[in-house]
Formats: structure tokens, sequence, C-alpha cells
């Protein structure tokens, strides 16, 4: 799971002491936003230094910056000699060093606030971010005597118990904060971040919660975009993460999980934008230069694509690589004309996993490219048997068919024994595969006129006429289809096509009649058509054997 950060989130501590009311700067601390909650406290320092440097003291301790910490503590004392938590920033800086000289800056600054929960929390934080869990623990015990309602106690459990990767434990400790104050609203966040993983659902319904009490919480709207996509929602993490992003107090990996939301959606020039404007920010960022290249192989990009592909993987992580890595580089390669080196790669990803449907996928569109229309069409075949029946659907046997129907027409001049075999096993799969459209979607013209296309490729003389009831079903398809639209539309270059066959069906068997009816119509579709001209010219003169 991801690590939630575990500096201070003792924003209430404040509230308690001072009395002052919370702010997004002492939020976004908590959340380990330091960057954004530095801003926040660099604006507030003249209206409330002694808070103000506190906060930017334990900021510049999480970034190890110790004396800078100690500056930003000594102008907290300074302001106010009364605000013990910079007291108790300065102790922190000498547990490792000075242990005992620590813990006697921690006994004044409780000397008079021996039962102040937030301070005893503050603490024991410092123990535990110093490395000292065991006393740690022993002053959250102290701390629960005094207020064992506080949300701040369950807080500092959940933050270490998050840490050690024990989701559900934190996300009791969290629930339990929250129960004690439902107000609390870092608790929430956090609970719900802890729950992105374990149940998005919960997180989502933590997060909006969150967001009808205090609309003004953007940052509880990453958590959202976040939550969304773990669920693969991805148009609603977008819509959250668009709000998110309008604050502007994003970081690379906020910019990684917009980017990927636009990735799943097919919007890749919005995600290219969003990865531009991070690797900008961090240019050897792993998961960016990642998707850098997962764009470039879904658009096509014949210019940059095998720079980011042949950089990406100069790259080192803890995971490493992933097998989408090497399907995106293969397409990029497929792309750039490199077929067989593309082809090489597809092959050993199925080596490792020959179930792997998406690779028998890609493997068609690569022999496609190639003219190997065989091979592409049981590539196909191959990745729809893998997905099984019901994940594929009329567009897959579209797909299928006209494959099929592109391997026949390949052989259709082959006098060979083998060839012509062939040829007929191609065409009945191809009529095989527009059956299964017209059966799925019988109101459609589609299946029924490439149903005409493939048999008319196996009569080609049309001495059969094997095409005939397809194209006339396709014709009536299209007509149907033209009422409810009040015109022929689109479709009325297929209708020509249909009604030249029919019209030169019925010219073949001497048919007068019904071959004038058809082409007739196609001149009324199209009165330049020179077919049709020919024929009616031949039929305007005076009969003589043909």
């Amino acid at each position: 799971m991801k690590k939630i950060r575990l500096f201070t989130a003792l924003f209430a501590v404040l509230a308690t002491i001072v009395n002052a009311q919370s702010n997004f700067g002492k939020d976004y601390f908590c959340l380990g936003e330091y960057q954004t909650a530095k801003k926040y406290f660099e604006k507030q320092v003249s209206q409330s230094p002694a808070e103000s440097n506190y906060y930017l003291g334990e900021i510049a301790f999480a970034e190890g910056k110790k004396d800078e910490a100690k500056a930003y503590y000594e102008k907290g004392i300074a302001a106010d000699p009364l605000f013990m938590l910079n007291y108790i920033g300065q102790g922190k800086l000498q547990l490792k060093t000075d242990q005992k000289a620590a813990e006697t800056i921690f006994a004044t600054a409780l000397k008079k606030n021996k039962k102040n929960v937030e301070l005893n929390i503050a603490i024991a934080r410092a123990y535990y971010e110093c490395g000292m869990k065991d006393i740690a623990t022993a002053k959250i015990e102290m701390a629960r005597k005094f207020g064992k309602k506080s949300p701040l106690i369950y807080t500092l459990e959940g933050d270490i118990l998050a840490a050690e990767d024990k989701s559900g434990e934190a996300a009791g400790k969290y629930e339990q904060a929250i129960y004690f104050d439902p107000n609390y609203t870092v608790a929430s966040i956090k609970c719900a971040e802890v729950y992105e993983s374990i149940n998005p659902n919960l997180s989502v319904e933590m997060l909006n919660k969150v967001i009808a009490a205090h609309p003004d919480y953007t940052i509880a709207y990453r958590g959202l975009g976040n939550s969304y996509s773990k669920k693969g929602m991805y148009q609603s993490a977008i819509e959250a993460y668009t709000s998110f992003f309008a604050e502007k107090t994003y970081n690379v990996e906020d910019i990684i999980g917009f980017a990927s939301a636009y990735f799943f959606t097919d919007q890749f020039e919005k995600s290219i934008t969003l990865v531009d404007e991070g690797l900008a920010l961090d240019s050897t960022n792993f998961v960016l230069n990642r998707f850098r290249m997962y764009n470039a192989s879904k658009v096509n990009d014949h210019v940059n694509g095998l720079n980011y592909a042949n950089y990406f993987f100069t790259l080192k992580s803890e995971k490493g690589f992933i097998p989408l890595d090497y399907m995106a580089y293969a397409i990029i390669l497929s792309n750039a004309g490199d077929y067989n080196k593309a082809l090489e790669l597809f092959n050993k990803m199925l080596e490792s996993d020959p179930n792997k449907a998406d690779v028998y996928k890609e493997l068609y569109t690569v022999y496609s490219k190639m003219g190997e229309s065989g091979k592409a069409a049981a590539s196909y075949k191959k990745y729809m048997d893998l997905m099984g029946a019901d994940y594929v659907g009329v567009l897959d046997y579209y797909q299928l068919g006209r494959a099929y129907y592109s391997a026949a027409s390949s052989l259709a001049n082959d006098s060979t024994e083998a060839g012509k075999t062939q040829f007929k096993e191609y065409i009945a799969k191809a009529d095989s595969a527009f059956t299964s459209v017209c059966n799925l979607t019988p109101e459609s013209y589609t299946g029924y006129l490439w149903r005409g296309h493939t048999n008319a490729l196996l009569d080609p003389e049309t001495t059969l006429g094997l095409a005939k009831p397809h194209y006339e079903a396709a014709a009536n398809a299209i007509l149907n289809k033209a009422k409810e639209n009040n015109g022929v539309g689109g479709n009325q270059k297929d209708l020509i096509t249909c009604y030249q066959y029919l019209g030169y069906y019925y010219y073949l068997k001497e048919d007068k009649e019904n071959s004038t009816k058809y082409w007739n119509m196609v001149l009324e579709l199209d009165p330049k058509n020179a077919n049709a001209k020919a024929v009616m010219d031949e039929y305007s003169r005076p009969a003589k054997k043909k």
C-alpha cells in the first residue's frame, strides 16, 4: 500500500493550547504535503509567528534540515515563550545525541501542562520519529490516561501501523479517532487513504462525506480520484482530479494519478500533456517515463516512440519491468515498421504466458501490416478464443470476418490444390464470422453486406448467385434504417453496391424486367454510374443476340 507519511498531525494541539482555529497549512502538514503546507505557513508567519515557525521547523526536520529546523524553533520561542511545541521541537533535535537533555526539555514543557494530551502526543511522536518506538508507545499510553477520547492518540497509532503496512489495523485506529471526534477531518482523509487499496468503495464514501461537510477541502478530491481509479471508474477519477488540480497544490505523484486516468480512458493527448509536465519536474521518474512510452504506443508516435522506449528501459525500479512495458515497446516497434523485432518481443511474451489474449490481438495488427493475412486471421481467432464468448462482441466477429476475407482474397487467384482448399476454408470462416454479426445485430446491414462480399468472392462470375440473398438482405436493412432517418444517408455507397450486384445477376439471367429495375435504382442514386448506363443503353437498342 502507499505509505502514509508520518510527520505530525498536531493541528489540534494548537487548538487546545492557544485556542487557534485549524487551517489548511496544518491539514496539509499532517497529511505529509510539506511543500504545500510550507507555502501556507510562510504566508502566516507574521500573523502567528510562534505557530508558523514551529510547523516550518517540523517541515525542515522532516526534510533532514536540522540546522534550519533549530532556527525556526528558536524564532518561535522568541515570538511566544509560552507556546510549548517549539520546546518539544528543540528536544526532538537532541533525542539521538543527548537523550537526557532532550527529556529535560520535555519535562520543562510539561511542567505546567502534565495532563495535556496534545503535548504528550507530540512528545510520543518525537520519540517515534527518532526511532524509539518502545518509548513512544509508553508515551502514548501516558497520554491515554489523561484523555482516552482524544483523536490524536488513535491517529498517531494509526500512522505507526500504516508505516508497518498493517492497513486493516491502521484503518481501525483512524476509525476510532473519527468515532471520538467525527469532525476530525484529517483522520477521515487518512483513513480513506488507507482504504484506497483495500476497500475503495468505503474510501469514496468517506471522502464524499468530507467534501459534503467541507467543500473547500480540495485535498479530499485527490483521494477521491485515487479511489475511483482503484475501482476502474476513470471518468469519475478525472472529475475529482480536475477539482484537486484547480488549486495547483499537486505533486509528481498526483500528476501520475491524473495522467493514468486519462490514459485508461483513451484520452492520450491529455495524458501526454500531464506526463510532460511531470517529466519537467522529475525527468527520470520511472512511472512517468513508462506512461510516456505507453502513450507513444497509442498515438503511433513514429518520431519519438522508439526514443521514449529506449530511454525507459535504461531506468531502474525496485519492481522492475512488467509485461505491459514490453507490449508497449513491441507496438512502438511495429508502428516504426520494425515488424520482425516486434514479433520477436510478442513471441517472447507468449513463451512466458501463452494465454495472453492481448498479445494475439497485437499480433493480428502486425501480421496485417506485413500482408500476412492468414496469420493475422489466426491470431485474431486465438484472441477471441482466449477472451471467451462472454467477452467478445459484434465488432470482434466483424474484425475476424474481415481478416478471413482478406486471407481468402489473397488466395483468390491461387490455382494450386492447396491454395484452392485454403481459399475455401477462409471463405467458410469469413462467412461464419459475418453470420455471427447478422445474428447479433439483425437490424444492421453490415453483416449481410459482408456475407454478400464473401460469397461473391466464392462466386466471382456470379453464375451461382451465392451473394444474392445477402445483398438483398443488406439492401432491405439499409432502406429500413433510411425510413427511420428520412433518407439513405451515409449508406448510399453500400446500397449502390447491392443494387449493382442484383442488376448484374438478373442481367446474366436475361431477366430484363428485374435487371432494369435495379439498374434504374442505381441511376437514381448515382446518375453518372457507368455500369448502369452501359446496361440501360444496351436495353434501349433493338434486341439482338448477346
